[in-house]
């Protein structure tokens, strides 16, 4: 091993064909996909939405969020109308694509991702996706505004808040009748919040009449989401971290010199383990998830 490190001109090379490989992209590769797959047996990427509270954990199981996922996906479906035109914007696996498709929409996914552009393709070819940053998909030539519907289901928060909405305000079809924003996220509520994931609410809003948004409906589905925290939060607790425990201490117990140099020193890091961002109480302390249907003026 300690060669292997010393070697500095075989370690680049390593590196650099590592890279090069990522350039060469298989999906049997993909691990977001691969995991995704195996979990959920789905192609959602989001928090899920659970219509009947309270939910308490413990009587969750991957069916309940599974279809906690689906029905997340119907917030949206529900509010568009056949024939309509909609740009999913960051449409990850293509779940919500094909709830679209099914219900008659004229729907396109965006997404930068290499892995996620061929699952779509692979398994939906009649939908058209885009593989593109939204902010760059206008400068290519890949997007023109044509659409009645702009669609951002948890995916807003990684583009710029200013970039992202003078592009999404430039897509909308001349001929729409009906243009919509249809934005839904979670967003800060202060600087000081603990995960710093999600535009602070109050840059959002600002954002929204700088580029002239109306908001036609916002809906607060923070409780809806937060039993999938609480979920992940249990298996944390009561099943990775007990294993994780279980594994070092038996590879310790087989390497009793191994143990005398690095079991305290790891013992001190697991204990000092926090599930904050898994947390019901804190998100709700945080953070706000938000439905927004916007239309431009």
């Amino acid at each position: 091993m300690f060669a292997r490190l010393l070697n500095l001109p075989a370690m680049w090379r390593f590196v650099r064909s590592h890279r090069a490989d990522r350039n060469i992209w298989d999906p049997a590769n993909d691990l977001e996909l691969a995991l995704y797959a195996s979990v959920f047996g789905n192609n959602f990427l989001h928090y899920g939405f659970f219509p009947n509270l309270p939910v308490d954990p413990e009587t969750i199981s991957l069916a309940t969020v599974r279809q906690a996922m689906n029905d997340y996906a119907s917030l949206l479906v529900e509010r568009l109308q056949p024939a309509e035109r909609a740009l999913d914007i960051g449409c990850g696996m293509g779940g919500l694509l094909a709830r679209l498709a099914q219900a008659g929409v004229r729907a396109t996914g965006l997404t930068p991702n290499n892995a996620q552009t061929a699952h779509i393709r692979a398994n939906w070819p009649d939908i058209p996706v885009i593989n593109s940053t939204l902010e760059a998909a206008p400068e290519k030539g890949l997007v023109r505004p044509e659409y009645d519907v702009l669609i951002n289901a948890e995916s807003f928060q990684y583009i710029d808040l200013n970039a992202g909405m003078t592009t999404v305000r430039s897509l909308f079809a001349a001929d729409a009748t009906n243009p919509r924003w249809l934005c839904i996220d979670y967003f800060r509520l202060n600087e000081g919040a603990r995960n710093k994931s999600g535009h602070l609410l109050r840059d959002f809003e600002a954002g929204l009449e700088k580029h002239g948004f109306t908001v036609r409906e916002r809906v607060d589905v923070t409780e809806n989401v937060l039993p999938s925290l609480a979920y992940g939060r249990m298996l944390a607790k009561r099943l990775a971290l007990p294993l994780l425990h279980f594994s070092v201490d038996k590879f310790f117990l087989r390497h009793p010199w191994l143990a005398y140099l690095f079991q305290d020193w790891t013992n001190t890091k697991l204990e000092g383990v926090r599930l904050d961002t898994l947390d019901p109480d804190v998100f709700r302390r945080d953070k706000r998830y938000l439905l927004f249907t916007l239309t431009p003026r």
